[in-house]
């Protein structure tokens, strides 16, 4: 993959752990129905489907097949981690590259 394609990767990753960690740490204070608690959940689960959704469907560095696969993995190590999100990002990006190494 080119220099290019880790950086919007990077920054999304960064963001959703950012807004996931701003929630955890309202959450300490803050009873679970709060909004506070709501919002921040669907923000940081808004902007990874989003760029889940561009990765998939938009022609970027990665080969369908890689994206593909790695959508595939994500959502397998998803919920076989008991729905924990962090297992199957790192897990499908993981796949990602590792697919379109193997590709030409």
């Amino acid at each position: 993959m080119t220099e290019g394609g880790w950086a919007p990767l990077l920054a999304a990753v960064l963001l959703m752990l950012a807004l996931r960690g701003t929630g955890i740490a309202l959450a300490w204070r803050l009873p679970a129905d709060h909004p506070a608690i709501a919002w921040a959940t669907a923000v940081s689960e808004a902007a990874l489907s989003a760029w889940v959704v561009l990765a998939l469907v938009s022609p970027g560095p990665w080969p369908l097949a890689a994206r593909l696969a790695g959508a595939g993995v994500a959502l397998a190590v998803f919920a076989l981690a008991g729905r924990r999100l962090l297992p199957g990002l790192a897990l499908g990006l993981a796949a990602i590259w590792a697919v379109g190494q193997v590709l030409p």
